[in-house]
C-alpha cells in the first residue's frame, strides 16, 4: 500500500521507495507564482546533478539504511539552523526568498536522497529551518529533483503509476504552501517527525550481510595485494565505505601482516582519504558557515579551532571506535591549517591503526583479554592527557 503513496513520502520521506522521486516535480506547479533566479536554480541542479550522477550513475549506491541515517542526520542539522535562527546566531531572515547557496544546500539534500528515501521534503525541511519562504522552498526542492528523476528514467523503466505519483502529491503542497507558519516551524516540525524514521530498520539484518561481504572483499585485496593494498582499501574506505576503518584494521592483523606494517600502510592511506574529506568540507562546508553563521560567532569558532584543533584532531584519532570520517569533515569545514591537520591526524592515526594492527594479530591467537585491557588504559589516558590540556589552556588564558 504504502507503495502506492510514493508521490506523498516524497514530501513525507519516510519510506525507501525511489520512484517517490518523480514525485518531487509535483511543486514546480508554483513556479508561475514564485520567482528564484537563474543562478539559485542553476546552483541547485548542478550540485544535485553530480551527486546523483556520482551515488547512482556512477557508483550505482542504493542503501534505504544508510538513506534513513543520512535522513536522521540532516534533519538534525535542520533543527539546529532552527534554534540558532531563533536565537539571532544566524546571518539570515526568516521568510526570505531562496538565494544561490540555498541552491546548493537543496540540491545536496536532493542529490544524498539518491542513496534511499525521498529528498523534497527532506530539501523543504532544511531550507526552510534556515528561513527560506514555504513557498520559495518547495518551488527550489522541486527544481532540485529533476536531476533524480532525469536518472530515474535512465535507471528504471518509466511507469504510468509515476503520473499518480505527481497527481497525488500535488494536494500536500497545496496545505503546506497555505499553512499560516514561520518557515522554521515547519521546518522544525518536518525534521522532528523525520528523525523518528525508524523504518530502515526493518533493512538493517539485510543489510549486514551485505556488509559483511563487503569487508570479506576488502580483506581479500589485502591478502592478494599486502601492505599496498591495504593502503588503497584504508584511502578508499575513508571516502566512500561504509564500512568502519577499525574492522577492516584488525582484519589485516588478523591475516598475518605485523602491527607496524598495518600502523604505517594503514595509516597513512586513512591519513590521504581524510585529506580529500578536508578539502571536500573546506570547498563547500566552510563557505556554507560563512554563509549563515553570524561573523563575530564564526569567528570566536575559528579562533577556539585554530587554538585547539590539532589537540582536538589528534585525540579524536587516537582513542579507538571514535569515528574518523566527521572530524576531518569538521576540520575542514572551520577551514582548520591543513598542515596542522594532517600532521596531528597522522601522528594519531598511525599508532592507532598499529593498535588495532596489534589487536587483529592477538584475536586471531584466541587472546581477548589484551583487547579490553588495552581499551580500558587508552581511554584513561586519553581522558587524563584531555584534562590536562583544557587546565592548561585555561591557567593560559587567565595570565
Amino acid at each position: 500500500m504504502l507503495d502506492y503513496l510514493a508521490g506523498l513520502l516524497e514530501w513525507l520521506p519516510l519510506w525507501p521507495h525511489p520512484s517517490g522521486h518523480i514525485a518531487g516535480l509535483s511543486g514546480l506547479y508554483l513556479i508561475r507564482e514564485e520567482r528564484i533566479d537563474l543562478k539559485t536554480s542553476a546552483s541547485a541542479l548542478a550540485t544535485s546533478s553530480i551527486l546523483a550522477a556520482v551515488i547512482r550513475g556512477w557508483i550505482g549506491y542504493l542503501d534505504p539504511v544508510v538513506g534513513g541515517l543520512i535522513v536522521a542526520g540532516i534533519s538534525f542539522i535542520g533543527l539546529l539552523s532552527m534554534a540558532f535562527l531563533r536565537f539571532g546566531l544566524l546571518a539570515v531572515e526568516e521568510g526570505r526568498k531562496p538565494d544561490v547557496m540555498d541552491g546548493l544546500v537543496s540540491g545536496i539534500a536532493q542529490g544524498l536522497s539518491s542513496v534511499g528515501y525521498g529528498g523534497s521534503g527532506l530539501s523543504l525541511a532544511l531550507l526552510s529551518s534556515s528561513g527560506v519562504s514555504i513557498r520559495g522552498a518547495v518551488l527550489l526542492s522541486s527544481i532540485s529533483s529533476i536531476p533524480l528523476v532525469l536518472m530515474q528514467l535512465l535507471i528504471e523503466k518509466p511507469s504510468l503509476i509515476w503520473l499518480l505519483y505527481i497527481i497525488e502529491s500535488i494536494p500536500i503542497l497545496i496545505l503546506l504552501t497555505r499553512l499560516k507558519l514561520r518557515p522554521s516551524t515547519l521546518g522544525a516540525i518536518l525534521d522532528i517527525a523525520f528523525l523518528f524514521n525508524l523504518y530502515q530498520l526493518k533493512f538493517i539484518e539485510e543489510r549486514v550481510e551485505r556488509y559483511q561481504k563487503l569487508a570479506e572483499e576488502i580483506s581479500d585485496f589485502t591478502r592478494k595485494y599486502g601492505s599496498i593494498g591495504l593502503f588503497a582499501a584504508m584511502a578508499i574506505q575513508a571516502v566512500i565505505s561504509p564500512i568502519p576503518a577499525d574492522a577492516v584494521l584488525v582484519a589485516a592483523g588478523a591475516l598475518g601482516m605485523s602491527p607496524l606494517e598495518v600502523g604505517i600502510y594503514g595509516g597513512m592511506g586513512i591519513a590521504v582519504g581524510s585529506a580529500i574529506n578536508y578539502f571536500i568540507a573546506r570547498a563547500i562546508g566552510k563557505k556554507i558557515l560563512e554563509y549563515y553563521v553570524r561573523g563575530d560567532l564564526l569567528n570566536k569558532v575559528y579562533i577556539w579551532f585554530n587554538r585547539w584543533g590539532g589537540w582536538v584532531v589528534f585525540l579524536t584519532r587516537l582513542v579507538p571506535f571514535l569515528p574518523l570520517d566527521i572530524v576531518a569533515y569538521i576540520a575542514g569545514a572551520v577551514g582548520m591549517d591543513f598542515l596542522i591537520f594532517f600532521l596531528a591526524n597522522v601522528l594519531a592515526i598511525i599508532p592507532r591503526a598499529a593498535f588495532f594492527g596489534l589487536v587483529g594479530q592477538r584475536l586471531a591467537r584466541g587472546d581477548w583479554f589484551f583487547l579490553v585491557i588495552s581499551i580500558v588504559a587508552i581511554l584513561v589516558g586519553a581522558f587524563i592527557f584531555s584534562r590536562q590540556v583544557i587546565k592548561g589552556g585555561e591557567e593560559g588564558s587567565k595570565e
